[in-house]
């Protein structure tokens, strides 16, 4: 089974500010909103949610095709996934623009304020699935250009490839008809608690719309762990100890990759749910998405010291 990652392909300057944001925005004056953050530490990484999901899936030993638009200045993120001998022949380079960039700033609370320009990505939905992909592969629609989601979408239902939906930043900018295409006609979709609750608002659905079709709802909660629903009824899923916790970025594009293995694998949800949270716990050990590097033997360690179940590798 091929694993087609589709989504953003960023640097990520990420940034620490030594203190609360709460202490400096006033409620009352919200309406004239002027500040601004001395930032203590800026580190520029590797990014976007293609490349992150793709990363983790490799250290679960999956071997990833990256497809995605990326501008003039890619050549740095190129060279480090082909030393890692990612498939990228259908990343496709924009000449006339740059590659995205997020910006984050985290505080000591682990609140987040980002600044995200799109670049090349909003050329996403002209790079094309190739006609080798078909019913027997999965494809990853991860969060990139409102366009190239929904076109994403559409290959998936005309190429008849079981896909994961996985909204994300663009929850805000579909629309009720596109959020409910995307999301029932999905093998998996994946939402954060606030995401699944506007989910909910939006398209005026409820959970039994979506498993009654053989969707299965994910609903991460952060420090509470994480929900998987299906129709067979749903499995609460704890959360696995990291050694510490530096930056909280880009966990979510790692418990997605444990939830991919544990589809292609053919785990019980359970399980796969409890991968996702042990290599999410990696994620947050260290400052930038892609900087964690932990060995097999490493994620089964940490995996059998947290959860009853055997580790499946």
């Amino acid at each position: 089974m091929n694993i087609i990652i589709t989504g953003s392909l960023a640097y990520d300057r990420i940034m620490d500010f030594k203190d609360r944001f709460r202490e400096h925005i006033l409620p009352d004056k919200i309406h004239i909103l002027n500040v601004s953050f001395v930032i203590d530490k800026l580190d520029e990484k590797f990014g976007g949610t293609a490349g992150n999901i793709a990363h983790n899936c490799k250290l679960l030993g999956l071997e990833p095709n990256i497809l995605g638009a990326v501008g003039k200045d890619f050549k740095k993120y190129s060279d480090y996934l082909k030393s890692r001998k990612f498939n990228i022949d259908n990343i496709k380079v924009f000449d006339d623009e740059y590659t995205s960039v997020a910006n984050i700033i985290t505080d000591l609370d682990d609140n987040q304020i980002s600044a995200f320009y799109p670049g090349a990505m909003k050329h996403g939905e002209e790079v094309k699935i190739p006609q080798e992909f078909n019913k027997d592969d999965f494809l990853v629609i991860a969060p990139s250009s409102q366009q190239e989601m929904i076109f994403r979408v559409q290959e998936a239902q005309e190429k008849k490839i079981p896909y994961l939906f996985d909204p994300g930043q663009q929850m805000t900018t579909l629309s009720q008809d596109n959020l409910w295409e995307g999301v029932s006609k999905s093998a998996i979709s994946i939402f954060n608690d606030y995401e699944w609750q506007l989910f909910r608002e939006k398209t005026s659905k409820e959970l039994d719309d979506l498993t009654k079709l053989g969707v299965t709802v994910i609903v991460t909660q952060g420090a509470q762990g994480s929900i998987i629903y299906n129709s067979k009824g749903d499995e609460q899923i704890g959360v696995c100890s990291p050694k510490k916790v530096l930056d909280p970025t880009g966990a979510g594009d790692a418990y997605r990759a444990g939830i991919i293995a544990g589809f292609v694998n053919k785990w019980d949800w359970k399980v796969s749910g409890q991968v996702a949270a042990c290599v999410s716990s990696y994620a947050v050990e260290e400052y930038g998405t892609q900087e964690h590097n932990p060995t097999i033997d490493e994620i089964r360690d940490r995996y059998n010291k947290n959860f009853e179940d055997k580790f499946p590798l």
